[in-house]
């Protein structure tokens, strides 16, 4: 992916106003350095005409590291121009239907973050939550947004927890307090199953012959079979239970597994 020249911002995006589109001043002249114009504009925020790219951008641009970096800039070439400007961390977002995340920085943490969004061009994020309030919430305040889930948080403490997880795990772990015991107690809510089956399985476990496994790809190494010997269930219906029927493995009855399911 690259974000090249100037493109006119979707109309639901446009009325977020939470995006700012740079632009040429010349209309007629092509230009795919908006990633340039995005963090620029970032680092020098003007309250009015702040999409204009004007001579005083371009002497704030001077002071970015671009050397070897061409325009337009990909994705993979950001990484680049964060070791080239270590005070600069920059993480883009993705819309199609709905915003994602297709960059975020590793150096979030240290510097001050840039928000783009990548859509055919860069265009830079002036307010995050603005930007993604729609789609996860009918609150209208202020959030707090986490680049890796967007899921959104009341304050940057709450935010700052998170992360804590989120950046390690994909699901957070919450343990109880010692002492502290789960029971259900609306049994009240709870029905009877009129018939449960209980069935269970045995097995013996022949080692097996293999080759040795390729050490370069992925591969599951196999060493044992385990071939059934012996099959038991038995039926309880309204609190009564049936007697055992076992399947078990002989000379007559090989495949007690196949028996147990009617093919033997």
């Amino acid at each position: 992916m690259r974000g090249g020249t100037y493109v006119k911002l979707p109309e639901f995006l446009s009325r977020k106003e939470a995006l700012v589109n740079m632009k040429f001043r010349n209309e007629n002249k092509s230009d795919n350095q908006c990633f340039k114009w995005c963090v620029a504009r970032a680092l020098n925020p003007v309250e009015r005409n702040s999409g204009r790219v004007t001579q005083i951008l371009r002497k704030q641009s001077e002071s970015l590291n671009f050397t070897g970096i061409e325009f337009p800039v990909s994705l993979k070439a950001i990484d680049k121009f964060e070791r080239l400007n270590p005070k600069i961390a920059v993480s883009v977002l993705g819309y199609e239907n709905n915003i994602y995340s297709l960059r975020i920085s590793k150096f979030r943490r240290e510097n001050n973050v840039t928000h783009l969004l990548e859509n055919k061009h860069f265009f830079l994020v002036k307010s995050l939550s603005r930007l993604c309030s729609s789609q996860s919430s009918k609150d209208t305040r202020k959030k707090e947004y986490c680049l890796r889930c967007l899921n959104h948080f009341p304050s940057k403490n709450a935010l700052e927890q998170h992360e804590e997880y989120c950046d390690n795990y994909d699901v957070k772990l919450t343990l109880p307090e010692k002492g502290v015991v789960a029971a259900f107690k609306n049994h009240k809510h709870s029905m009877k199953v009129p018939i449960v089956v209980y069935a269970d399985i045995e097995s013996f476990t022949r080692p097996i012959d293999t080759c040795n496994p390729y050490p370069e790809k992925s591969f599951t190494k196999k060493y044992q079979k385990h071939e059934p010997s012996g099959i038991c269930f038995f039926v309880k219906c309204l609190g009564k239970f049936s007697q055992p029927v076992f399947f078990h493995k002989n000379e007559r009855r090989r495949k007690c597994f196949k028996h147990f399911c009617g093919e033997a």
